[in-house]
């Protein structure tokens, strides 16, 4: 499957919120929608999902507009909305339900993904006694709930302390596995980092950049290099212009020092994020 987003604008009133937003997303990969709070990502994902309209541009699935494709969505929106007071079985099959599945389908699926998720044990517990992190898991089951062809996370780490954001890591993992199409927002950079493949990154509602994150990566200066010495010492330095790296290696010798590795350094994902997006600019 190929996503298209094009030249989507949205304006509400006067503020023009997208601005003539384009990228794309595949199956088998994952993109992260990556922007300051404020700045649009939640609204292109609303767009996206049919939640809510664009002024003007196309959301296009494999060249026809996705509304009419009739493949499968699953969301988890930022604002959480479990019923507090319902069981969470029985929640889990009403919206499993809402999305045309029989209740008996939507039993099972409930039920292996609450296993998948560690929350067997709160089947019948009501949402309210739950903490912030489980409900976040419990919702994202139901995301995930009707097999979803294109999987939309907004912030779905919020909450989530490192043991349940390695769940969450390993059923994004799994779907990927599974040719699903995934687009998520995360403020996790290093996260973000370590498991997608695309990135686009939106500032005031505009694309600043877009595509594989390898390829952003090393489209950057290779004018630094990484040495890390045989006791762990990290050493960066700047690169010999003419790529030789010969003469540090025996500068290193003649010191006495045991060079474990030597790597070109590029720039993390939270650098390039810092960069293009910027540290003091408030979002709207």
């Amino acid at each position: 499957m190929l996503l298209e987003i094009k030249n989507i604008n949205k304006f509400y009133g006067d503020n023009h919120v997208l601005k003539d937003v384009s990228f794309t997303a595949s199956s088998s990969r994952t993109l992260g929608l990556l922007g300051r709070n404020g700045h649009g990502k939640t609204t292109c994902m609303k767009i996206i999902m049919g939640i809510i309209y664009g002024d003007s541009g196309e959301v296009l699935l494999n060249g026809a507009p996705l509304k009419n494709s009739g493949v499968k969505l699953g969301y988890l929106p930022e604002e959480r909305g479990l019923y507090q007071k319902v069981q969470i079985l029985e929640q889990m099959v009403y919206f499993g339900k809402l999305r045309g599945m029989s209740a008996a389908a939507a039993r099972a699926s409930a039920a292996g993904l609450l296993e998948k998720l560690g929350m067997t044990e709160y089947t019948k517990k009501k949402a309210d006694s739950l903490s912030k992190g489980n409900q976040q898991k419990i919702q994202l089951g139901i995301a995930l709930l009707n097999d979803p062809d294109i999987i939309i996370l907004d912030e779905p780490f919020s909450g989530l302390d490192p043991v349940n954001s390695k769940i969450l890591q390993n059923l994004i993992l799994e779907s990927v596995e599974k040719s699903k199409l995934i687009i998520f927002s995360s403020h996790q950079m290093a996260q973000v980092e370590e498991f997608c493949q695309d990135v686009c990154l939106i500032k005031h509602g505009e694309v600043k950049l877009t595509g594989n994150l390898r390829e952003i990566k090393n489209s950057y200066p290779k004018d630094k290099i990484l040495v890390i010495t045989e006791a762990g010492e990290e050493l960066k330095m700047d690169a010999p212009q003419d790529g030789d790296l010969s003469q540090i290696i025996a500068e290193f010798r003649q010191k006495g020092v045991g060079i474990e590795s030597i790597s070109v350094l590029k720039p993390s994902l939270l650098e390039i994020f810092l960069e293009k997006v910027g540290e003091g600019d408030e979002g709207a």
